[in-house]
């Protein structure tokens, strides 16, 4: 009886529960905002090979994480999003695959991501040397693994 009525209220506490969110230290402003690039036009009309991007329509904007693990170099950050975050990520990243995305934080891109095949899963993985600006980014906003 004991062993039913644990049971029936741990898949309770599993279904009414919210998974764990992370926030970063300073809520108020984004994480990092997803962006496609838009090639800018010279007075002539022709594309130049210099990108920017719509500040107005981020294609994502991402406010918490649902798990953030530091790579064992105390310097690399792997993050998952959030399921509805998962969801749209996956949408976007098959609608551009093969292409660039802009990840964008405090007004400065931080990463051109190539997408080379569509990511599902909502993990990311920035890392450090090869992604340092964003791994760096991540661990202070996080306040995490801060090295000198």
């Amino acid at each position: 009886m004991r062993a039913a009525l644990f049971c029936v209220i741990t898949a309770t506490l599993l279904v009414v529960l919210p998974a764990a969110e992370y926030e970063p230290i300073d809520p108020s402003t984004p994480l990092f905002r997803i962006f496609a690039p838009v090639p800018t036009k010279t007075s002539s009309g022709a594309r130049r090979k210099q990108v920017t991007l719509d500040d107005k329509h981020p294609l994502l904007v991402v406010h918490s994480i649902s798990d953030l693990l530091l790579a064992h170099d105390n310097k690399g950050v792997l993050i998952t999003l959030t399921p509805t975050d998962a969801k749209k990520f996956a949408e976007i990243t098959s609608k551009y695959n093969d292409r660039l995305l802009l990840l964008e934080a405090e007004g400065q891109i931080l990463e051109a991501m190539h997408i080379t095949a569509p990511i599902v899963d909502g993990i990311i993985g920035f890392k450090y040397p090869e992604h340092a600006t964003v791994a760096e980014y991540l661990r202070r906003r996080f306040g995490i693994a801060e090295f000198q």
